[in-house]
């Protein structure tokens, strides 16, 4: 599914070839990095005093430290004095990270132009979706400090748009206002958008009927299947946009453009804002530039960060740099979409790498099966074991035999594509747990002694 003609944001940027996009990127990051160092104390700490008069990319790469979470947590009681650039950065916001490491939440201070660059960043995904000024936008995550959500509020603004938080309600209340407030689009993950599906599917609704204004879907948070993706475009009947985006990076850094995530039955492309940030792929234990088509650790910096830029962030995301050239023909990299996963989500089982979201394309190829959970354990014996339990929609309308010769053929399928064992079994439906945002399926009580920092004032 396609939206034509292109729709573009700032043709000055859009129409660069690549390597005068390369140039721009370069002047800018030169001119962070300065600013950084001659302002903050923390990166005057950090870094040699090279970084004083740095000059280019290639200097950048050899002198500048990556970053990681757990540098980020260290004394953030001493945010305001050591991490604020001064003099001039008044801060006029506090947002924190989601946590879902394990390792705590950052605390992340902003200024009016961190907030408007956040803000007008989303432009590109909801111009390039086709949402248009005065648009009627619904949002589904829960809004509190954590960015994903106080995000939403300055791209409302810069929408103009009819904007509803959704995000305390429940699943049913929600379905009932995008029944009543007849969104143009609405944002949700993965996960959960299956979930709405089901409470449609369960009231007889047709999407196509019962919201004619619907233009797109945005998602973020996990990976997906391409039959999920084709199969969910086809129920609701619109285009899906995907984005990819981190506190530490100026929040969200990749989209998908017109294409969607989809082209011709392919995974599309998300493009990468490489005018405000430098997008790095890396293989992990080198640090060696991946190559177009392979995979690598996403290591982000802001060029449009006032209070606190991060400058080389480990995210600890893999994700997959496009071979090809998307058809819209903009300059910017791309990574690929619906493969977005933590390198410390993969699980080692019997001396086998598991990656999640390959169960999840084994499990979700039956689209009669609406959620699944994993467990891995060690049982009395000493053995590992890994506990799959799987949820069957209502509306699939299977028998008890049907369903138990699906779960066999999940089994089977697991055993034969992953050559590990797992026991599948079925669980009473909504008895497993729902996301509404950054879905975690798996449990893993093997791990032992996993810190948490905690910040405190």
């Amino acid at each position: 599914m396609t939206l034509t003609p292109r729709r573009m944001v700032n043709p000055q940027i859009e129409e660069l070839s690549r390597a005068e996009l390369l140039a721009l990127q370069e002047r800018r990051l030169v001119a962070q990095v300065r600013r950084a160092y001659e302002r903050i104390p923390f990166y005057r700490k950090a870094w040699p005093k090279e970084a004083a008069t740095l000059s280019s990319m290639a200097e950048f790469r050899e002198i500048i430290p990556f970053q990681s979470k757990q540098d980020l947590l260290v004394a953030q009681e001493q945010m305001m004095s050591e991490r604020v650039a001064q003099p001039g950065s008044q801060v006029v916001s506090v947002h924190m990270t989601s946590g879902t490491t394990g390792l705590g939440q950052e605390v992340h201070p902003l200024t009016r132009l961190d907030v408007e660059a956040m803000g007008s960043t989303w432009m590109y995904q909801a111009h390039w979706a086709g949402l248009q000024l005065g648009d009627a936008v619904c949002y589904t995550f829960a809004v509190g400090m954590q960015t994903g959500g106080l995000s939403s509020f300055p791209m409302a603004e810069r929408m103009a748009s009819r904007f509803h938080q959704m995000g305390p309600y429940s699943t049913e209340k929600k379905a009932d206002y995008l029944l009543q407030y007849q969104p143009h689009a609405f944002i949700i993950s993965p996960a959960y958008l299956t979930r709405m599906q089901a409470i449609f599917e369960e009231r007889g609704l047709q999407p196509r009927q019962v919201l004619p204004q619907l233009k797109t879907i945005f998602i973020a948070g996990e990976s997906y299947t391409v039959d999920w993706a084709e199969r969910s475009m086809a129920f609701w009947g619109v285009n899906i946009s995907e984005w990819y985006g981190l506190m530490q990076g100026g929040l969200n850094l990749c989209f998908s453009c017109e294409t969607g995530i989809l082209q011709n039955g392919q995974r599309g492309h998300l493009h990468a804002m490489e005018h405000r940030m430098v997008c790095e792929i890396l293989r992990p234990g080198t640090n060696e530039p991946v190559e177009p088509g392979e995979e690598g650790e996403f290591v982000a910096t802001s060029l449009f960060r006032e209070a606190f830029p991060i400058f080389r962030f480990r995210t600890g995301d893999r994700v997959k740099r496009m071979a090809s050239v998307c058809s819209c023909g903009r300059p910017m990299m791309s990574i690929e979409a619906g493969t977005v996963a933590r390198y410390d989500d993969m699980m080692k089982i019997r001396g086998q790498n598991l990656w999640p979201d390959a169960v999840d394309k084994l499990v979700f190829a039956d689209e009669a099966i609406e959620e699944y959970a994993g467990l891995v354990f060690i049982d009395p014996q000493g053995r590992e074991t890994v506990q799959v339990q799987v949820e069957f929609r209502p509306g699939a309308g299977l028998s008890q035999a049907q369903k138990d010769q699906r779960v066999r053929a999940v089994t089977q399928e697991i055993q034969q594509k992953l050559s590990i064992r797992m026991e599948v079994s079925e669980a009473p439906y909504l008895s497993l747990p729902r996301f509404e945002f950054k879905t975690r399926r798996w449990t893993d009580q093997r791990r032992q002694g996993r810190a948490f920092i905690k910040y405190t004032t």
